[in-house]
């Protein structure tokens, strides 16, 4: 009797802390909502311009474009000081998130599936599939918890990263240019705001 009052005890002892864990399927459950908020402005009335500024918030709102510059930009980021830090993570956040909208949220009526999530180390692997009426595209969020939030720290479309695409293409281009001139081309990249496609 005593054992399996010392075992209860123990039980509603680690309760709170068991129910406060954030289990992997929230994970699922945060991109779902991302997902569905997209095709909502996607599908609504308005302007073009109006619905990337909407598309963009929701984005914003579930990918840590922070966490992704860092690991793109690497050990070169500490070098600098912090005006330039922060004006490369500013700019990556508006890279990045372009280049999610144009090859993730810019299809035409796409349905979503989604797989079991997948444990990988501190992230949790959430694997969906876009299906279009001509074809069909698998895109994997890695997810981690921020301060009581699932947010995407990476997003890999059919097998590629595109943080490890960006931290190619910067290891690249800081071998033969400097930190400055790598600013001044994701500057130039980033002036033709309004010839995105819808």
């Amino acid at each position: 009797m005593p054992i399996r009052r010392s075992v209860l005890v123990l039980v509603l002892m680690l309760a709170p802390a068991l129910c406060g864990a954030a289990a992997p399927e929230d994970a699922v459950t945060a991109v779902k909502k991302t997902l569905e908020a997209a095709l909502e402005v996607v599908r609504a009335s308005g302007t073009r311009d109006e619905k990337l500024v909407s598309l963009r918030a929701v984005a914003r709102d579930m990918l840590d474009t922070r966490a992704m510059g860092r690991r793109a930009i690497g050990d070169a980021l500490a070098a600098q000081p912090p005006e330039k830090q922060a004006e490369f993570l500013d700019l990556f956040d508006q890279v990045m998130i372009r280049a999610y909208l144009q090859k993730l949220l810019l299809f035409r009526d796409p349905r979503f599936g989604y797989r079991a999530p997948q444990t990988k180390g501190d992230a949790v692997i959430v694997g969906t599939k876009i299906v279009t009426a001509t074809d069909d595209y698998h895109v994997d969020y890695e997810m981690r918890e921020r301060d009581g939030r699932w947010v995407a720290t990476d997003v890999i479309v059919e097998g590629i990263s595109l943080t490890e695409n960006y931290r190619a293409q910067f290891a690249s281009l800081l071998r033969n240019r400097s930190f400055e001139e790598l600013l001044d081309l994701m500057r130039r990249k980033m002036r033709p705001v309004h010839e995105e496609p819808m």
